[in-house]
């Protein structure tokens, strides 16, 4: 099972009155695991979207548990747990770099839609042959 794991550290403009990071905060953050990711795959989000593509988020679930502060060192685990022709969905950890404390699970769901028409198509086979080594579990 691979996994992709990105650093980032927390700014001041990410966090609230309270000094913590606010929940809003954490969603770029997923982004940052999932590009990463598809880059680290061989099938980075540049190539899919000059072929045609998007990979338009469908559903999004964030479980939070512990809060993060200004300066912290934030590591963003990104696992892509569903593969299928019309649909990815990707798993989140993040985690305090220092402390090793879960700050949040999270999941997305993405469906594959043609740019021109925004329905929904088929990822490339070349481009899920990219991702397959990826994928944690198994194929679905």
């Amino acid at each position: 099972m691979k996994c992709q794991y990105s650093q980032l550290r927390v700014r001041y403009a990410e966090t609230d009155a309270m000094g913590v990071v606010h929940h809003a905060a954490y969603v770029p953050w997923l982004e940052v695991g999932r590009v990463n990711l598809l880059r680290d795959a061989g099938a980075p989000y540049t190539t899919i979207e000059a072929r045609g593509y998007l990979v338009v988020l469908s559903d999004l679930h964030v479980r939070y548990l512990s809060p993060a502060r200004f300066d912290d060192v934030v590591q963003i685990e990104t696992r892509l747990v569903t593969l299928k022709s019309r649909q990815l969905a990707f798993q989140y950890r993040g985690v305090l770099l220092d402390t090793g404390r879960v700050l949040l699970t999270a999941q997305t769901v993405h469906v594959v839609v043609r740019r021109d028409t925004m329905k929904p198509t088929v990822l490339p086979s070349d481009l899920q042959t990219q991702l397959q080594p990826w994928l944690d579990g198994g194929a679905e």
